[in-house]
This record gives C-alpha cells, structure tokens and sequence, in this order.
C-alpha cells in the first residue's frame, strides 16, 4: 500500500506534502545538539505515528531509518553524557586528592619547620653547655697545672729538707767520729 492509497494524501496536502510536517525550532530555545536531538526526535515521532502504515509496507522506511539514526544517535549521546559525568567526578575527585596533597605538604612542611627550630635550639643549648665545659676543662687544666708546680715545689723542698736532714746526720756523725 502506497501513501496515496492509504488517505494520507487527501486535499490539504496535495499542494506541498511536506509543509503541514514542517515544525520550526523554537526561537526561545539554545540551539546545543542535546535540544537539537531532542526536537528532531520529538517531531520525527508524529512522522513516524504518521507514516507507520507505509513503513510496515515499505520494510525500512526513509522514516524508520532515521529514526533508528536518532535513536542510536541519543544513545550516543547519553553515553557521552554519562562519560562527561564520570570524568566531570574523577576531575573533582582528583581536585579534591591534590588539594588534600597540598594541604598535607604544608603541614609536612610547617612540622619540619617546628622540628628544625627545635633542634636548632636543642643545639645551641648544647653548644652553651659544651662552651661551659671547655671553660671549666680550662679552668680545672689551669688549676691542675697550678697543683702541679706546687706539688714540686713541695716534692722539691721535702727533697731539700730530707737532703739538708742527710747532710746534718752526716755532719754529726762526721763530728761524732772526729770528736774523740
């Protein structure tokens, strides 16, 4: 059965068949290719109601095949969506990972700081107390030296006593031997 035999072409439509199909785009609408295939699908579903006759007819009809396209195309579109969907939260969750990194680096960051000033000030306290003990070694050498000249001097004069002793016991028994 051909569309003329059906009654789909009757009076009103023999002028220009297809001007009653003719839908404009909305003005007020963007033109982006979701809305675009959103309109397309939506008026090619009257042509499809309309022609659904002769396309059961025909087999695969001008209208079935672009209608299989728009659908297959909507789907794409979906896809890409839910792709555009899963990138969009892998980038947010990637942002949020770089700003916990940055965030974990700065307080690496400030704690390496504190440890540093820490043993900076552990190591000049040790440096005043390795100063202190250079200065009390020092002193207690000098001292010690000091001990030292006095011990021989005392070893010195307990030599020249024990000497001068010796010498008088030799002198009186010198004597002792001289004197009869």
């Amino acid at each position: 059965m051909t569309l003329e035999e059906s009654g789909f072409f009757h009076e009103k439509y023999v002028g220009n068949p297809k001007k009653p199909l003719s839908v404009k785009y909305p003005d007020n609408l963007p033109i982006t290719l979701p809305n675009l295939f959103r309109f397309i699908l939506q008026h090619s579903g009257s042509l499809h109601h309309r022609n659904r006759s002769s396309v059961g007819a025909q087999g695969s009809g001008p209208g079935g095949v672009l209608h299989s396209e728009f659908l297959a195309l909507q789907r794409e579109v979906q896809t890409l969506h839910h792709a555009r969907e899963r990138l969009s939260q892998q980038l947010a969750q990637l942002w949020r990972e770089n700003r916990q990194l940055k965030f974990d680096i700065r307080s690496t960051e400030q704690s390496l700081e504190r440890q540093v000033q820490e043993k900076s000030q552990q190591l000049a306290e040790a440096l005043g107390r390795l100063q202190q003990l250079a200065d009390a070694s020092e002193t207690l050498l000098n001292e010690n030296m000091l001990l030292k000249v006095l011990l021989r001097a005392l070893k010195n004069r307990a030599e020249a006593e024990e000497q001068a002793e010796v010498e008088r016991e030799e002198t009186a028994q010198e004597k002792s031997h001289q004197a009869p």
